[in-house]
This record gives C-alpha cells, sequence and structure tokens, in this order.
C-alpha cells in the first residue's frame, strides 16, 4: 500500500501522533494576517497550497467509515488519472453525485453527467489539485460549494468520474455514514458504529439530529442562497 502524506486541515490547532509520523496539520490560520476568521472555502485554498502532489484524496472530519476500505481500487482510480491527465475528479463512494451517469470505455468506472446533480461534491473523491482549487470561491461555505460549484462545474468540459459501487463490482472504494454530523448534530445511526469501534462519547452533548421535511429544507436551503443575492446572480449569469 502506498505511503503518502496525510494533510489535516486545522485553523490553528496542531496534532502529533507518534502511530501517524506522515500526518501534517496544515494551521491555515496562520496565514490569514489578522483579517477575521477565515471561511470554508478560504482555509482549503490555503491547504491546498501546502499540497506538493498533483492529486489530492479529499475527505472531511464527520464521515465514519464503517466498512473495510478498498484500498487497491483507490490506488487503481489515482494511477488512472496520473496516466490520463485530462481527469480532473475520480468519486470513491455512493454518496457522491446523484447523476445522471454516463458509460465508460473502462467497466468499473462510469461518467458523471454534465448536467448531473452534485456534479461537485465534498464527498470522499480523488482530486487534481489544481482543479479543484480553479472551482473554489473565497465567499463560499461548503455547501454552498456544492450547489454554486455544481453550476461552474456544468459550464465547464472538466472530466468527472465516479468509481462503481454496486455489489457486483464489490461495492464503494470508501464507505461511511452520511454523513454522521449534520448541523452539529449527531446522526442517530452512528450509536452502533462507534459502539462496534469502542469508541465512547458523550452523545448528550451535541444531542441528535431531525430530519426536517424535504420541502422545509429546500425552503431553508433557497433562503440562505438569497441571503447574498450579488453573489447568487453572480454564479447564474457568470
Amino acid at each position: 500500500m502506498l505511503e503518502v502524506p496525510i494533510y489535516l486541515n486545522t485553523e490553528h490547532k496542531n496534532w502529533k501522533a507518534t502511530n501517524y509520523p506522515n500526518l501534517i496539520c496544515t494551521q491555515v490560520e496562520k496565514e490569514n494576517r489578522g483579517q477575521g476568521r477565515l471561511t470554508w472555502s478560504e482555509c482549503l485554498m490555503l491547504a491546498l497550497e501546502q499540497i506538493k502532489t498533483p492529486l489530492v484524496l479529499y475527505f472531511q472530519e464527520d464521515y465514519f467509515i464503517h466498512q473495510n476500505v478498498r484500498h487497491v481500487l483507490i490506488e487503481q482510480a489515482s494511477d488512472y488519472m496520473v496516466r490520463n491527465p485530462e481527469v480532473s475528479h475520480i468519486a470513491l463512494t455512493r454518496h457522491c453525485s446523484y447523476g445522471p451517469y454516463e458509460a465508460h470505455s473502462e467497466p468499473w468506472l462510469q461518467t458523471i453527467g454534465q448536467n448531473a446533480r452534485y456534479r461537485i461534491s465534498t464527498q470522499a473523491a480523488l482530486w487534481r489539485v489544481d482543479v479543484l482549487k480553479s472551482y473554489l470561491n473565497s465567499l463560499e461555505n461548503g455547501w454552498m460549494f456544492e450547489v454554486y460549484g455544481t453550476w461552474r462545474a456544468n459550464k465547464r468540459k472538466d472530466v468527472f468520474l465516479s468509481a462503481k459501487w454496486d455489489q457486483m463490482t464489490g461495492g464503494p472504494a470508501i464507505d461511511y455514514l452520511h454523513t454522521g454530523i449534520i448541523k452539529g448534530k449527531w446522526l442517530s445511526a452512528i450509536r452502533p458504529v462507534f459502539a462496534s469501534n469502542g469508541i465512547e462519547v458523550d452523545f448528550n452533548r451535541r444531542g441528535f439530529y431531525v430530519p426536517k421535511n424535504a420541502y422545509l429544507h429546500k425552503l431553508e436551503v433557497a433562503q440562505k442562497l438569497l441571503k447574498n443575492p450579488r453573489h447568487l446572480l453572480n454564479q447564474i449569469f457568470k
């Protein structure tokens, strides 16, 4: 298995462990130069500036893996991107784009359609670093990046792929609960995952997320987007 550096994207805290000698904390707040708290996108931009490799495996801190990782498939996907520089992104989980998908010449891959929902997502995936940077906007948080980033990706011809995750192909390369924490609250399904791994957590400190009605959720998203109408219009007409 490949030995690669692990970048932990932090604002100011540092974390070290002897069993992870290849762990690097980005501590991006040090680059802020007293301009106030950074946005989600600004933090990611500064972290990506510290990565020296052309590819990065992006993963968020609240994705709690509950199945064995298919590291051979991840290595296969990274090797494919190295050999095919036109490929910008390979999703590695079933929680990526909603599709539609198109057939690909490699039977273990599928193409994320040009007009696919969540063509851009923050789910586990291999990214070409320069392409990921090109989609970021300093005004956006994570969910705005997924919405507006998808609009930007719909207009660009970058090659976005996904490794197939059906049981006939062996399942996803990385599987996890989607997601462990929602709006600062625990997902209730996380309990057995932690219990089976001997992880003890005081769930009362955060409480558990209660799903909202789908229509109310869409209304809430629309209201949030309208809080910055200038940026919304710029993304529509850009």
